[in-house]
């Protein structure tokens, strides 16, 4: 009897000892695959570097080589690529052709072998841009005033890709990509927002049919439609105390064009609120509000005013009156 139950003894001995090292084992190959990465590689940023150059930025270190990539355009195509951690540098044998965008097919992978296949597009690179700024805008527009947004160029330069939003890049009602026009210095550009163009300035571009937030929102401009922000106005006709849950701004919308906007650093505003855009209560169709011509750009309300009735100005200098109410 007691040899049986030796035995027996050893046999539930065994069972539990191989029970232990198969759950030990199975939590080692657990936690193994745990730690491992399943994800592929996301794509975050596209942009033209130089005029024959383009940047592709990943959220992780990847990999790939030339034959991983193509492009859909018969009149270029990809001489070499480079990686260098999470950035994908691509030479292309031709000019990446300013205000046009070429789209770039690819396959990068991660140091796990997780793969993305991508199509993006690039803008072209301009070198030749312009230093310009917004000058002049209304946005309570009239079948014959209608909206508009003035720009100024300071130096000579090629308008190609410049991208002037209704918003900003990341959050936007309208957008218009300017086609290569060459300006020279102190040329006033017009953008018009119309049923279409009424040949009524010496420079003036297509805006769209549909017209600015008529009180409250954000003008902004860009080098190109994937580039860099390099003007912006913020104007309201309300307060803080205008609301409880938009900052005062009154949407969602507009409330996160404004956050946006503190976070360019385009606006010297923290917090920034709707007192610190231009009061735009007593602006109209052709009661514009303008640059203080001549004088620093503060990035603050105070480079602006608005002009007396009949005082717009839209594709000559600004007006320096000043509207009383």
């Amino acid at each position: 009897m007691r040899r049986h139950s030796y035995h027996l003894l050893l046999i539930i001995l065994y069972i539990l000892i191989a029970s232990a090292c198969d759950a030990q084992a199975q939590r080692e190959l657990f936690n193994v695959l745990a730690g491992t990465d399943h994800q592929g590689p996301v794509l975050m940023e596209t942009k033209a570097t130089g005029t024959h150059t383009a940047t592709y930025r990943f959220d992780e270190m990847v990999f790939c080589s030339s034959e991983d990539f193509r492009i859909g355009a018969d009149d270029n195509s990809i001489r070499s690529v480079t990686t260098f951690e999470e950035e994908v540098k691509l030479i292309f044998t031709r000019p990446l052709r300013p205000g046009f965008r070429i789209m770039v097919e690819g396959r990068v992978s991660d140091q796990f072998g997780n793969t993305l296949t991508f199509s993006s597009g690039v803008w072209g690179f301009n070198d030749r841009l312009p230093a310009v700024r917004i000058n002049e805008f209304t946005t309570k527009g009239s079948p014959t005033n209608p909206d508009r947004v003035e720009l100024l160029a300071f130096t000579d330069g090629n308008l190609a890709g410049l991208t002037l939003y209704d918003g900003l890049s990341e959050s936007f009602d309208s957008e218009c990509i300017l086609p290569s026009y060459e300006v020279k210095k102190g040329d006033h550009v017009v953008i018009e927002y119309s049923e279409g163009l009424r040949q009524k300035h010496p420079i003036e571009f297509y805006g769209g049919p549909v017209g600015l937030g008529a009180n409250n929102g954000v003008i902004s401009l860009y080098d190109s439609p994937d580039g860099a922000m390099i003007d912006a106005v913020l104007y309201s006709n309300r307060t803080s105390s205008s609301d409880n849950d938009y900052g005062g701004f009154g949407t969602s919308k507009v409330h996160q064009r404004a956050l946006l906007l503190e976070e360019s650093g385009q606006w010297d505003a923290y917090p920034i609120v709707p007192e610190a855009g231009v009061d735009s209560t007593y602006s109209t169709a052709t009661r514009s509000i303008c640059r203080t011509e001549d004088a620093p750009d503060t990035d603050t309300r105070s480079d602006w005013h608005i002009v007396p009735t009949s005082k717009a100005s839209f594709g000559s200098p600004n007006s320096p009156d000043i509207h009383e109410p």
